[in-house]
């Protein structure tokens, strides 16, 4: 027989419980963290910083995001990178232009490179010109590289189509169509591709990146108590790629937690993350 106590005690732990799960979740979608990678790259010329940003999709830390802007200062990088989707492709109520404040004010500040995600995609395809003059004025990669000299890097801007983001079913890509996107890699730098999707390392491996910079996946949105996380936004279960550091080959890809969510906005033990990442010549 159930005794009114019993039930009292379980109904406090069920809402206990359910306020614990608002607070974690309302204090990780307002919150980040600086994570630091140093890695050590074959044909770097010399150290770099980078302050590695993705998917802030239009969220906001603090007025005009300025406490994002300090970590970032506080990093002292050479190089600000974007590995995608800083804006919500479906946002029209004037964030994403606050967004694009905040992307030209780093530009202003640092050296920007501005990696295509699947929602800079959407946009560069489907909305109009002049909608699209923010992406195109902080000079985004689409299929397009650019070199820095001073440090021997070669940045790739990978823009997949939409078929390989599509929920649920990953389509798999290969090395020619990368080759086809974005020309063969070079052999005289090193080669950092910003390729948005990490499902697909293993192309970006056989195409020949010697790093490679994602997102996408948001952490798993959830963690769990074997560190990995627990949903991706594809709707797929206990994601193989999360964040942290992959090998395959010999190529190194940096997965970033990301910055914010979209449509369901969840972050549970799986902090937002800005990440310092340091190349040193090896």
């Amino acid at each position: 027989m159930v005794t009114p106590l019993f039930v009292y005690i379980i109904t406090g732990i069920i809402i206990l419980l359910a306020l614990v799960c608002i607070f974690v979740i309302r204090y990780e979608n307002t919150h980040f963290k600086v994570t630091c990678y140093e890695l050590k790259c074959p044909k770097l010329k010399k150290k770099v910083t980078m302050a590695v940003l993705a998917d802030l999709h239009d969220y906001c830390y603090g007025e005009d995001n300025e406490r994002l802007m300090q970590a970032i200062d506080e990093i002292k990088p050479d190089l600000v990178v974007s590995a995608g989707d800083m804006i919500t492709a479906s946002c029209f109520d004037g964030r994403d232009a606050k967004t694009f404040e905040f992307l030209t004010r780093i530009s202003e500040k640092h050296t920007f490179v501005y990696g295509c995600g699947n929602h800079e995609d959407k946009r560069l395809r489907r909305d109009s010109k002049e909608r699209n003059e923010p992406i195109k004025r902080l000079g985004i990669l689409d299929n397009e590289c650019r070199d820095f000299d001073e440090y021997g890097i070669r940045f790739y801007g990978l823009n997949l189509e939409y078929d390989y983001f599509r929920k649920v079913i990953l389509r798999k890509t290969d090395a020619a169509h990368i080759k086809a996107l974005v020309g063969e890699p070079s052999d005289d730098h090193l080669n950092i591709l910003m390729g948005h999707n990490p499902d697909q390392l293993d192309a970006y491996s056989d195409w020949g990146a010697d790093l490679v910079l994602a997102g996408h996946i948001h952490g798993g949105m959830i963690g769990t108590p074997w560190r990995k996380g627990l949903i991706s936004p594809m709707f797929k279960l206990f994601p193989i790629y999360d964040r942290g550091i992959y090998k395959k080959g010999n190529t190194t890809m940096v997965l970033s937690a990301g910055l914010g969510n979209h449509t369901v906005h969840v972050r549970m033990f799986n902090p937002a993350e800005l990440i310092k990442l340091e190349l040193i010549p090896e």
